[in-house]
């Protein structure tokens, strides 16, 4: 059968218009005769597609990375496929060993080859089916302990291997996107491949966007892009914990958002000349509505609106509505917004209201169906417990506060703003080479941990140290260990002071700037200023994916710095210079402003403008004394 005949064959196969075993034994002749020929294996591929058997689709798709490595759509399909279905990937291979362990286990539990009824085997508590006779002992026969923990280390290997998988997907991306960013097309490709495959890793996402940006540094889409993501991450949290963090603000409908990444987001949004993306423009308004700038987020919703009508010019009878619905929303967040707070609060509490109506009509519709509700009442009732609870909280939340909250506002100004002003410093930091032996052996654990996830990565240990600038203000030992990336552009630096542990990604820079990225997301609200470039991730993310994001934002920010060259690090003199100008250009960045507003915003204090101007006007006054003094 000639290749056209059997794409039709498949086709009708596909369709339930042909018989679809006898096609894919015809099929797998052929390609078992002509195992060079990658139209075969596409066609297999649909065939395993078009059955839901993606996990022989898979490992058709690798053999046809063989034959065909530069087709990037089925790169694509294949890092997809793994990442989606690593559980049943690992599931497959893991088959044959839990077998021989527990030869009795599996098969189709489905099946009843004695034709018995469903009905007369006993069901327990827990929803398992047991057949026995009135009488009988049925208590289970006790199993080796042996072949328990056999089982327990088989799965926790298998745990392990279906991470990697997922791993090396997320990866296999990243790669792909240093590969072909130079293509707009391909990178964009890469982009939208990821997003399809609904991969939530920020991190590795933003490393993709910077690829693109450092080699297309004027393209709108990747500015877009990368504007979305910010606007994406600002909600993102480590843990629900009840005490907001530092850096992270409490706000009543929006809820906890991270003050300083708000701040990125919108500016993100303004480097965008000439913007007319009605998505993005709803979104800056929602993140000045959350800073509680509630005119500008009317005018951020305005243009939104002048959007939506844009695209409704020359859109599809399919979009219509859609897109109509969509402009009458921002209209209706534009007027609110533009009334003030007590408008946005009473419109968010109708919502809410409106909401709960439609499920207690859910509730009242599933009522006849044969489930239990014994549970929808009471959490209905605890739904809308709270919703008076924050309604109670929207009315009576002044707009000033009182002459105690004042006084109480002015005490806490005055402690932070002594803190903050005591971080300045004109002292001279010095880094000492040390021994991993001479350190504590409370300390090693993590050491120990940071240097097996470091041996995973290219990068190449420098040396153990000290910053004795930490171990002045701790009276204790500040242990710190330095990898350096094999280009030296950037140097890894892990340090534990105190209970504290710290990773940073560090650069210089040939104009005396520096470039950061720390894992203080959720420790500190603090900036060093515009000289240096920094970006916080949470302690949880990995090592490479920190190593990943911070040589991504390197690439990128040269692109838009001509002129600009990154300075090689290769030895403790180079990091002992980074912490001096890092704590040169923070100094020179809080001698001139004080303290700033996404700092600030990130304190999580009530009353934030009246707050606000205290603070600012405290921490002016100390530092004019500090440099009188």
């Amino acid at each position: 059968m000639t290749i056209e005949k059997m794409r039709v064959q498949v086709e009708l196969a596909c369709n339930d218009e042909a018989d679809f075993e006898e096609t894919m034994t015809l099929l797998d002749s052929h390609i078992a005769s002509h195992p060079e020929n990658a139209e075969y294996l596409r066609m297999r591929i649909a065939m395993f597609d078009a059955a839901y058997d993606h996990i022989s689709a898979w490992k058709d798709r690798k053999v046809l990375a063989l034959l065909q490595p530069e087709d990037l759509d089925n790169q694509l399909e294949i890092l997809a496929r793994q990442h989606k279905s690593a559980y049943w990937i690992t599931d497959e291979v893991f088959e044959e060993k839990m077998r021989a362990l527990f030869p009795d286990e599996g098969g189709d539990e489905d099946e009843d080859d004695d034709g018995e009824e469903y009905e007369d085997k006993e069901i327990s508590e827990e929803g398992e089916v047991s057949e026995h006779e009135d009488g009988e002992d049925t208590e289970d026969e006790p199993v080796d302990p042996a072949v328990l923990a056999a089982r327990e280390a088989l799965e926790q290997e298998a745990a392990s291997y279906s991470e990697q998988l997922e791993q090396q997907a997320m990866y296999g991306f990243v790669q792909l996107m240093k590969e072909h960013a130079a293509d707009a097309g391909k990178a964009d490709k890469i982009l939208a491949a990821w997003s399809e495959a609904n991969i939530w890793n920020p991190w590795l996402r933003y490393s993709m966007i910077l690829q693109a940006l450092a080699v297309h540094p004027d393209s709108v889409e990747f500015k877009k892009e990368r504007a979305r993501l910010l606007v994406a991450i600002c909600d993102a949290v480590e843990e629900d914990s009840a005490k907001t963090p530092p850096g992270f603000f409490e706000h009543m409908i929006l809820g906890r958002m991270h003050a300083h990444t708000v701040y990125q987001a919108i500016d993100a949004i303004d480097e965008i000349d000439n913007l007319e993306d009605a998505g993005l423009l709803t979104q800056k308004g929602h993140l000045l509505k959350a800073l509680d700038k509630y005119s500008a987020a009317a005018g951020a919703y305005r243009l939104a609106a002048k959007a939506y009508e844009a695209a409704l010019q020359n859109s599809s009878e399919e979009e219509l509505e859609v897109l109509n619905h969509r402009l009458q929303e921002v209209l209706q967040e534009a007027d609110t917004c533009q009334r003030g707070r007590a408008s946005v609060h009473a419109r968010h509490f109708a919502e809410l209201e409106n909401s709960m109506a439609q499920l207690g009509q859910l509730s009242t519709s599933l009522r006849n169906q044969e489930v239990s509700f014994s549970d929808r009442t009471e959490a209905m009732a605890n739904l809308k417990s709270a919703l008076g609870e924050w309604q109670e909280q929207s009315i009576n939340m002044p707009e000033e506060p009182s002459e105690q909250q004042i006084q109480e506002i002015k005490s806490a100004a005055a402690k932070v703003a002594s803190s903050t002003v005591g971080l300045v410093s004109w002292a001279h930091i010095d880094i000492a080479p040390m021994e991993k032996a001479g350190f504590k052996d409370e300390m090693h654990p993590w050491l120990d941990e940071m240097q097996q996830a470091m041996v995973k990565t290219d990068m190449q240990f420098l040396s153990w140290f000290q910053n004795m600038a930490n171990v002045l203000i701790l009276k204790r030992e500040a242990p710190g260990a330095c990898w350096l990336a094999p280009t030296q552009e950037f140097a890894l630096l892990i340090e534990a002071a105190g209970n504290a542990r710290l990773k940073r990604c560090v650069s210089l820079l040939s104009d005396g700037s520096l470039l950061l990225t720390s894992d203080a997301r959720s420790s500190s609200y603090y900036l060093s200023g515009p000289r240096v470039h920094s970006f916080a991730l949470f302690k949880s993310t990995p090592v490479t994916d920190m190593l990943a994001l911070h040589e991504a934002r390197l690439h990128a920010h040269l692109a838009r710095q001509p002129g600009v060259e990154v300075r090689p690090i290769t030895d403790l003199a180079d990091i002992q210079e980074f912490e001096n100008l890092l704590r040169t250009h923070a100094r020179e960045f809080r001698l001139a402003n004080g303290i700033t507003d996404p700092e600030i915003r990130g304190m999580n204090v009530q009353f934030n403008d009246v707050y606000a101007h205290e603070l600012k006007r405290e921490v002016a006054d100390r530092l004019a004394a500090l440099q009188a003094g």
